[in-house]
C-alpha cells in the first residue's frame, strides 16, 4: 500500500532526522516552504522555497516495518521556510503519488521543565571516540524485569532447603538391593513435635542461615480489653488493668504452635517419610518440563525439513513435463515420513501410576528411600553468591552418592546414570551423556569423567542446571529412579566475584551528537487543529534501566500510554495518565565509555567477558517513577527526553590460578577494575520557540 507519512524526529548541529514511512512506494521527494495553503480537502505546503530531487529508499520492506530515518541539513531550513512535506510515488516519474501531512520544524529550541531524578551536580564525559553501534527497538517483554517465580524455581528452593534433613530421616532400609523395598522407616518412632521443630528448622537455616537461634519476629501486645485475641491465656486481670506488655504467642497460619505439632503429627510423621520421594519428584518435574520442551523443538524442526524437502521436489517438478525427481531427496523425505508419529493417531498414552513415570516404554518409580547427590563441590563467590564454577578443561569428574538410611550388605549389580545439562531459562538441553555401572555401594562416591571435546559446546558465563539421574532394577523386576542436580557456570579466566561501591562523581552524557544511543526521546506533542490553541502533558512515568550482556547495542523500549479521557470542549490539548519506557544499555557499549573517563581505559576482552554476564546484568536493574508536566501553546513543539547518568564503581573480579583435580575452580587471586553503572536519569523537557 502506498503511503506517506513524516514525522520529526530530533535535530543536532547539522542535520533534522525525520522517520519516513511510505508502505510499498520506492521512491520519495520533499518540498520545503513558507506557509500551507488548502486544495481540494488537502494541506499543501506553499511558497515553496526547497524542492529535492525524487530518492529511492534504501530500506527493504520487511514484514511489514517500512520506515526508515531520514536526516536533512538544517541549511534548508530557517525562520521562515520551516515547512516540510514528503512526496512518494512507484517510480522517479511520479506514478501513484502520495503525500503526507504538513510538518513544522522547529527553528530553535530552549530547554523548559527540566526534571532529574535523587542526583546532583554533575559534569559531562568527555569522549574521544563516537564509535558507539545504532539503536535498536526492543519490546517491553525484552527487558530484564522482575518476575514471578515460578514452579521450577519454587521446587529448586524448597529442594535445597530439606536436602540435608531429609537425608538425615533416611530410613534404615532402601529400594537398593535385592531386597524388596521398604515403606516403613525409623521416623515413626520420633515425637511429631520434634520432627517438625527439626524440618521447620532445616527451612530456616537454608533461608536465613545469618539469624542466631533462628528466632522469628515478635509483636508487643498492649492490652486494652477482656477480648484482646493476642493476650496469652495467662495474662491476669490485674496485668490487664496494669497495662503490662506481654508478648504476642507464635502462630503458622492462625494456629497455636503447641495445638499444630499435636493435630498434625500423623501428617508431619508421613511427610517426613515422603521427604526423598518428594525430593526425587521435584527433581523429576524440572527434568521432565526440559524433555517436553526439547521434543517439541526437535518435532518442530522436523516438521520445517520435511515441507523444505517436499518443497524442493515440487520445484523440481516443471508443468508438463516428466518428473523429475532426486532419488536421495525422495527417500530421506519417505524414512523422515515412517519415522514421524501420525498426527490424527497418537500412540496411546500408558496408564499413569502413583509416583511411576514412562521411559523408553517402561515404567520407573521414584524411589522413596534414595536421594541422589553431587559430592566433593568446591564452591567460589561468584557475582556475590556461592556457585560451583567450573572450566572447560581436559577433564572434568564429578563424584555422586546414593544416600541410604542403611547402606545393604550386598552391592547393587548394576545401574544406568544419565547427566543432563540444561539451561534454567531456555529449558534447552545443552548435553546429555549416559554411563553404565556395576557394584554400586551405597553411601559411596561413584566417579564419572567428561572430556574438554564434550564440554566446548557449553555456554560460558551463563547460569546451568546439571542433573544427574540413575535407574536402576530390584531382583523382584521393579525399576527405581532417584535424581540430583546442582546449578553450575562456565568461566574463562576471569569472572566477577562481587559488585562494589561507587567511586567516581555522577557524569552526564550530554553531547547528544556523540551519544545519541543513549537518548530516548519518550513523548513529542500532538499537532493541533484549529479548535486547540494549547497542549498539555501531565503523566505518571514509569522508565526502566537494564543492562544486556548479549547484545552489542543499546535498545529503546518504546512508550506505551494509558490517556485519560479528553475534554473535547477545553481550548487545551491535555494528555494526562500514565506512560512507561524504557533503555537496555549494552554492557559492551557501556565498556566505551571509559575511555576518556577521567584517564581510565576500556577492559580487555578477557575481563569484559568476564563483565558480559546475565547474573551481573540482572542485579543492576533499576526503575523510576515519576511525575512530568509540561504545557506549550499552538506554535511551540514539546518533547520529553530521558538520558541516563553514570558513576564508576569497583568490580572485584576473580582470576584462576588453579583448579582442583576434579576440575574445579580452586585457587583465586582478586582483581580490582572500574566500570560505569547507571545511578540515575535526566528528564529534559524542550521546548521550541519559534515566535
Amino acid at each position: 500500500m502506498a503511503l506517506a507519512i513524516l514525522q520529526w524526529e530530533s535535530a543536532d548541529s547539522q542535520n533534522h532526522r525525520f522517520m519516513m514511512d511510505i508502505g510499498t512506494n520506492t521512491w520519495y521527494r520533499f518540498k520545503i516552504g513558507r506557509q500551507i495553503i488548502n486544495r481540494a480537502g488537502i494541506k499543501w505546503v506553499d511558497e515553496i522555497s526547497k524542492v529535492t530531487p525524487f530518492q529511492q529508499k534504501k530500506k527493504l520492506t520487511f514484514l511489514g516495518d517500512s520506515q526508515e530515518e531520514i536526516r536533512i541539513p538544517k541549511n534548508y531550513f530557517d525562520g521562515g521556510n520551516c515547512y516540510i512535506q514528503l512526496l512518494s510515488a512507484k517510480d522517479r516519474n511520479g506514478t501513484s503519488p502520495a503525500v503526507s501531512n504538513v510538518i513544522r520544524v522547529p527553528a530553535g529550541f530552549q530547554h523548559a521543565d527540566t526534571g532529574r531524578l535523587n542526583i546532583s551536580s554533575s559534569a559531562s564525559i568527555d569522549m574521544q571516540t563516537t564509535a558507539f553501534n545504532p539503536i535498536r527497538n526492543i519490546s517491553h517483554e525484552q527487558q530484564y524485569l522482575s518476575q514471578q517465580a515460578s514452579i521450577e524455581d519454587i521446587l529448586g528452593s524448597l529442594v535445597k532447603a530439606v536436602l540435608p534433613v531429609a537425608i538425615s530421616l533416611l530410613p534404615p532400609s532402601a529400594n537398593t538391593g535385592s531386597n524388596a523395598p521398604a515403606s516403613g522407616g525409623n521416623a515413626a518412632s520420633q515425637n511429631p513435635t520434634n520432627m517438625l521443630t527439626g524440618l521447620l528448622g532445616a527451612i530456616l537455616r537454608a533461608v536465613a542461615p545469618g539469624i542466631p537461634g533462628l528466632s522469628g519476629q515478635q509483636s508487643v501486645s498492649t492490652a486494652q480489653s477482656h477480648d484482646n485475641r493476642f493476650c496469652s491465656d495467662i495474662c491476669s486481670d490485674s496485668n490487664r488493668s496494669s497495662g503490662d506488655n506481654q508478648f504476642s504467642k507464635p502462630f503458622v497460619f492462625g494456629i497455636d504452635d503447641a495445638l499444630l505439632a499435636s493435630l498434625a503429627g500423623p501428617l508431619i510423621q508421613q511427610g517426613v517419610q515422603l521427604l526423598p520421594q518428594l525430593i526425587n519428584a521435584a527433581n523429576q518435574h524440572k527434568l521432565q518440563t526440559l524433555q517436553a520442551n526439547n521434543q517439541l523443538m526437535t518435532t518442530l524442526a522436523g516438521d520445517v525439513q520435511r515441507r523444505l524437502m517436499l518443497q524442493q521436489l515440487l520445484q523440481n517438478q516443471q508443468p508438463g513435463a516428466a518428473p523429475n525427481i532426486d532419488p536421495a531427496v525422495l527417500a530421506q523425505l519417505i524414512a523422515q515420513l515412517q519415522n514421524a508419529q501420525p498426527a490424527a493417531a497418537p500412540a496411546a498414552a500408558p496408564v499413569a501410576t502413583a509416583h511411576s513415570i514412562m521411559q523408553n516404554n517402561t515404567a520407573y518409580t521414584l524411589s522413596s528411600g534414595v536421594i541422589l547427590t553431587f559430592e566433593s563441590l568446591k564452591l567460589s563467590s561468584y557475582n556475590g553468591k556461592q556457585q560451583l564454577l567450573l572450566q572447560q578443561a581436559d577433564k572434568l569428574l564429578f563424584k555422586i552418592k546414593l544416600n541410604v538410611g542403611q547402606a545393604p550388605k550386598n552391592p547393587l549389580p548394576k545401574a544406568i546414570y544419565t547427566f543432563y545439562f540444561k539451561d534454567p531459562v531456555s529449558r534447552q538441553l545443552l548435553l546429555e551423556k549416559t554411563f553404565k555401572k556395576k557394584d554400586i555401594q551405597a553411601n559411596t562416591n561413584v566417579e564419572f569423567e567428561f572430556m574438554k571435546n564434550e564440554l566446548l559446546s557449553l555456554p560460558l558465563y551463563k547460569d546451568l542446571e546439571i542433573f544427574a539421574e540413575v535407574r536402576w532394577r530390584t531382583s523382584s523386576g521393579k525399576e527405581y529412579k532417584a535424581i540430583g542436580n546442582t546449578p553450575a557456570v562456565f568461566v574463562q579466566n576471569y569472572f566477577v566475584q562481587q559488585q562494589g561501591e561507587a567511586v567516581s562523581a555522577e557524569k552526564e552524557l550530554t553531547d547528544m551528537k556523540v551519544y545519541r544511543s543513549f537518548w530516548n526521546k519518550i513523548w513529542q506533542s500532538p499537532s493541533l487543529g484549529k479548535s486547540k490553541s494549547l497542549w498539555e502533558l501531565n503523566a505518571d512515568t514509569r522508565y526502566t534501566v537494564s543492562l544486556s550482556a548479549e547484545h552489542t547495542a543499546n535498545g529503546i523500549t518504546g512508550t506505551k500510554m494509558s490517556v485519560d479521557a479528553k475534554d473535547k470542549e477545553s481550548l487545551t490539548d491535555t494528555t494526562s495518565g500514565r506512560m512507561k519506557a524504557g533503555i537496555e544499555l549494552s554492557i559492551a557499549e557501556l565498556n566505551k565509555l571509559l575511555d576518556g573517563w577521567d584517564g581510565n581505559k576500556p577492559l580487555d576482552d578477557e575481563q569484559l567477558a568476564a563483565i558480559k554476564n546475565t547474573g551481573f546484568a540482572k542485579s543492576n536493574l533499576a526503575e523510576m517513577i515519576y511525575n512530568i508536566k509540561m504545557k506549550g501553546r499552538t506554535y511551540e513543539q514539546g518533547m520529553i527526553w530521558i538520558v541516563p547518568v553514570f558513576k564508576l564503581f569497583d568490580i572485584t573480579l576473580g582470576k584462576v590460578n588453579s583448579l582442583t583435580p576434579d576440575g574445579y575452580v580452586n585457587e583465586l587471586s582478586s582483581v580490582k577494575v572500574k566500570f560505569p553503572l547507571p545511578v540515575s536519569v535526566r528528564i529534559l523537557g524542550i521546548k521550541s520557540n519559534n515566535q
